[in-house]
């Protein structure tokens, strides 16, 4: 997220339907897009000498730190995979054979019922980890991401959280000016002649139908009672509208995947994409560097958070570790290092202190002040807004 925000309420902290019958809309994206208690818990005495097969975590790519320092000497080895930032294709993988796959996983959490009634994830009394209370009170209190709604159980630790809007490729959309230009701070842009057959939009609908419901109701082009919960009419409007886009030839392609959405970037395929700012960041670091800008959009950022999971095979075979995994996240290295290749915040505002305490440790080096800088901004934007508020902005 670019540094001169504009609020929309957090989808984290969302009311009735944004929340609890999130579901129902993966139906609209499909049919656009088709073309144990605290005695038990022994964390505090970490485990050691551990020559245990690797911790299995699942999770979105964009929470992977791609190096495991801090952990492998007292968690063991730690094999990533990359899952879909999909809610059907993780439900059923987790429902058939996932929960005895892997250990944590992370992924929306806006799947924490349906995984926990079906029993893929488990209540491993995550308020017992020592940095718990260190979680940011938006995150830790009444965070429906974590809590399961029918019984109130914390079943997540929330360990990265961010705001979404759209990247742009400056060079390509407003040639020879070096920055943004027309168009560039609304949402409007991946519906634009400018961005004809070279937008993009996400498969899974997840983030994107909250971006279109901004853009469609902040602009007064159609009814949309609240952006922040939705009901069906409102999914009938905003399948119309996509429908439409998609026949008069306005996307290259419904994106799936981190890698995917870089690529199609990096090779300006597409000029304008409603994903996710860590994509923003490694175009920056391409070879040449890729003048790419993060939207500050007027009709306000998508918020989320994303949770880590344990799984009935974490629970019963490995949850010592998977708790010391959990912990880990929530510590300094971590957040130093996912706040400074993926412009993420994590949960709590360890990472400021480590990275003015070590900034040359392993993954840097680690700018203390631009770790600030991300604390300050998310946490900045604000968490709530009644429908037909003026924008809130937030300080940047």
């Amino acid at each position: 997220m670019e540094e001169k925000p504009q609020g929309q309420q957090a989808v984290s902290e969302g009311r009735g339907v944004s929340r609890r019958t999130f579901m129902k809309y993966v139906g609209v994206g499909a049919v656009v897009a088709a073309g144990v208690g605290v005695g038990a818990y022994a964390y505090l005495n970490r485990p050691s000498g551990v020559s245990a097969a690797p911790l299995q975590w699942w999770g979105i790519g964009t929470g992977n730190p791609e190096r495991w320092d801090g952990l492998n000497d007292a968690g063991g080895d730690v094999v990533f995979t990359e899952a879909p930032w999909d809610p059907v294709p993780v439900l059923n993988k987790m429902k058939a054979d996932g929960r005895n796959a892997y250990d944590v996983i992370s992924n929306a959490g806006t799947l924490d019922d349906p995984l926990f009634a079906d029993g893929s994830i488990v209540d491993f009394d995550p308020e017992t980890l020592p940095s718990w209370s260190k979680i940011y009170p938006e995150l830790r209190t009444n965070n429906p991401t974590i809590t399961v709604a029918s019984t109130g159980q914390i079943v997540g630790v929330p360990i990265v959280q961010n705001g979404d809007s759209v990247a742009m490729l400056v060079d390509e959309l407003w040639p020879g000016t070096g920055q943004p230009g027309q168009g560039s701070d609304t949402y409007g842009l991946l519906f634009d002649s400018l961005t004809t057959g070279k937008s993009s939009m996400e498969q899974s609908w997840a983030c994107a139908i909250y971006k279109v419901a901004n853009y469609l109701g902040r602009n007064h082009l159609q009814t949309i009672e609240d952006p922040a919960s939705l009901t069906t009419n409102d999914l009938n409007t905003i399948k119309t509208f996509m429908l439409n886009q998609k026949a008069a030839g306005q996307f290259k392609v419904f994106w799936e995947g981190w890698n995917t959405a870089v690529s199609l970037l990096a090779n300006k395929e597409v000029l304008a994409m409603d994903t996710w700012e860590p994509v923003v960041f490694a175009l920056r670091t391409q070879n040449p560097p890729i003048n790419a800008v993060y939207m500050a959009p007027k009709e306000g950022y998508y918020l989320w958070n994303i949770p880590i999971y344990m799984t009935p095979k974490g629970q019963s075979q490995t949850k010592d570790r998977c708790m010391h995994l959990s912990q880990w996240t929530l510590e300094g290295w971590y957040g130093a290092r996912i706040t400074t290749i993926r412009g993420y915040l994590t949960a709590t505002p360890d990472a400021i202190q480590y990275a003015q305490d070590n900034p040359n440790a392993g993954g840097g080096p680690y700018d203390t002040a631009f770790i600030q800088s991300r604390h300050t901004l998310v946490k900045g934007l604000p968490r709530h807004m009644d429908p037909g508020d003026e924008l809130a902005t937030a300080g940047g």
